[in-house]
C-alpha cells in the first residue's frame, strides 16, 4: 500500500520515512478493519431478531458506538503522521483484513459467533501489528495498538458469554 502524504509541513516525530510509512500502513489497515466491523455491528443491530433481541440490540449498539470513537482516533493518528486517512468505503473494503457479512438476516446466535470471530481476529492481527510497530521503535503507536487489542479482547469476551449460555 502506498502511503499518501499530505503536502503540508512534514511532522518531525523522530521516525525515519520507512518507519513512518510502516506505522501509517498498519494504521490504515486497522482503520479499514474497524470500519468493516463497525458496519457489521450496525447491520446486526438493525436486523437482529429473536428472544434476545433487546439485549443483543443494545450490546451491538454499545460496541459500534465504541468503535465509532476508535475509528476517529485511528484516522486522526494517521493524520498526525502527515498522511491522509482512508476515506471511502471502497478503500476500506480493499484494505481490510476482515470481511463483510454477506447476510443481514442471520440467526442471532450466528451474528454473535461472527462478531466473536471478528473481534478475536482483530486481537490476533493487533498482536502482529504491535510486533511490527515495536520493530520501528514507535512506542506511542505500540501503546495505542495495545489499548485497542485490550478493547477487542473485552468485546469478544462480552459476546462469547452469550454463546456459552
Amino acid at each position: 500500500m502506498t502511503v499518501q502524504q499530505t503536502q503540508g509541513i512534514k511532522p518531525d516525530l523522530g521516525l525515519n520515512e520507512d518507519a513512518t510509512n510502516t506505522v501509517v500502513t498498519i494504521l490504515q489497515r486497522l482503520l479499514a478493519d474497524e470500519h468493516v466491523l463497525y458496519m457489521k455491528l450496525r447491520n446486526y443491530h438493525w436486523n437482529v431478531t429473536g428472544p434476545h433481541f433487546r439485549a443483543l440490540h443494545q450490546l451491538f449498539e454499545e460496541q459500534y458506538t465504541q468503535l465509532a470513537t476508535t475509528i476517529d482516533l485511528i484516522a486522526e493518528r494517521i493524520r498526525s503522521y502527515g498522511a491522509f486517512a482512508l476515506g471511502t468505503m471502497q478503500n476500506m473494503i480493499e484494505q481490510a483484513r476482515l470481511e463483510e457479512s454477506p447476510h443481514n438476516t442471520l440467526p442471532a446466535r450466528d451474528m454473535v459467533a461472527n462478531l466473536v470471530t471478528d473481534h478475536e481476529t482483530m486481537v490476533r492481527n493487533l498482536r502482529q501489528d504491535i510486533d511490527q510497530v515495536d520493530d520501528v521503535n514507535d512506542d506511542g503507536a505500540e501503546d495505542f495498538l495495545t489499548g485497542l487489542l485490550q478493547t477487542h479482547q473485552e468485546m469478544a469476551w462480552m459476546l462469547r458469554t452469550y454463546l456459552e449460555g
